[in-house]
């Protein structure tokens, strides 16, 4: 099991962080540093999963968890197409995280 670096447990403040794996619960660890890391963590954590799985993780329902300033930031880094990116808002739309 993958745990994750000492520097990122500030990011996991509501979870033991010596119990969660990095590579089972990728998206989870990865939106967690995207959303809250510094420059350093955010540069380890593209290191480790790279552009491919910060696509993935945008084109996915955990996109939820992000703020639209991270999605954003991260739609101009990557240089996803615009058809891309209103993939992105619709999964968004979609499942919304309340309830009403």
């Amino acid at each position: 099991m993958a745990k994750i670096p000492k520097e990122w447990h500030q990011y996991f403040w509501e979870v033991d962080p010596q119990k969660v794996d990095t590579q089972k619960h990728a998206f989870y660890v990865l939106g967690r540093v995207l959303e809250f890391g510094d420059r350093e963590a955010v540069r380890s954590a593209r290191k480790i999963y790279g552009d491919r799985q910060i696509k993935e993780l945008l084109l996915s329902t955990y996109s939820r968890g992000l703020s639209n300033q991270t999605i954003r930031r991260w739609q101009k880094v990557l240089k996803l197409k615009p058809e891309e990116c209103k993939k992105i808002f619709s999964v968004r739309s979609k499942n919304p995280t309340w309830n009403y």
